[in-house]
């Protein structure tokens, strides 16, 4: 009678093992593929590859699993063209979409790239002239841009801070005691040295926190902060409760300037 209950545990013991690494399989297979289909998601991105991009000296990724709609995606990326990178998906046993045409002939990559490198440099500059050197601070470049982009960019260009696309910068840093009043100094402050540094922005954003408080400002431009009235238009914007854009300093004949001030209390 023992030894009939050991071989039945042992049975059972042995269909529970067998379950869980049927459970392990299956699990695994949802999230990252399984080596079969791995093996065919690469040999038919090769092709691909070989088939549409011949002239272009690629370097192919490997494939990596995208749970959620059951492709793979594979990086590819140039080896003499910074701005040549893209990606190609895999599904059910064919080529679904490859990024090419956006990336790489739509300049996506390459606004990207510019953007980063201007960012780059901003970051340089609150650091080592404004004195904050611990510092998130980037720059967006217009989208609008994309609806032509050749006019101004071409693959693989240089940097230069003084190209002819409008551009948003956001300064993000950490201070004691943040206030409107010290964000308009700093926003003044920055705009003064970027002047000097040949890099004009449109639109300035700020944040300021500390472990209390956290100061976002959105929507400034360069003349709010050379009307000398900075001050007053930020707390005019504090002062309304259904934060909304408010209408700043204009001109005859000017739009109606938008500027967002958002005051968190930490818990």
């Amino acid at each position: 009678m023992k030894r009939y209950d050991r071989k039945l545990w042992r049975g059972i013991a042995g269909i529970i093992a067998v379950v869980l690494i049927l459970c392990i399989l299956l699990i695994t297979n949802a999230f990252v593929g399984n080596p079969i289909s791995v093996k065919l998601a690469e040999k038919a991105i090769d092709e691909y590859i070989e088939e549409n991009y011949p002239s272009l000296d690629l370097e192919i990724g490997k494939p990596v699993y995208n749970f959620k709609d059951g492709s793979y995606v594979v990086r590819v990326r140039s080896n003499t063209s910074i701005d040549t990178n893209f990606h190609v998906n895999y599904r059910g046993g064919e080529i679904c979409y490859d990024s090419y045409e956006s990336d790489v002939l739509g300049l996506f990559n390459t606004l990207s790239r510019l953007s980063k490198e201007y960012s780059n440099l901003v970051t340089d500059i609150v650091a080592n002239e404004l004195g904050y050197k611990e510092n998130s601070t980037w720059v967006n470049y217009d989208e609008n841009i994309y609806e032509n982009p050749s006019q101004v960019l071409e693959l693989d260009m240089r940097f230069d801070r003084e190209l002819p696309i409008s551009a948003e910068i956001m300064i993000d840093i950490d201070i004691e005691s943040p206030s409107l009043d010290e964000a308009s100094i700093i926003l003044a402050k920055a705009h003064k040295v970027f002047k000097e540094k040949r890099c004009n922005f449109e639109k300035y954003g700020l944040s300021l926190k500390d472990e209390k408080a956290i100061i976002n400002i959105m929507g400034v431009k360069p003349r709010d902060i050379e009307s000398g009235k900075l001050l007053d238009l930020l707390k005019e914007a504090m002062g309304r409760e259904d934060n909304t854009l408010i209408e700043g300093e204009r001109g005859r004949g000017d739009e109606l300037e938008g500027i967002f001030v958002d005051i968190i209390e930490k818990t």
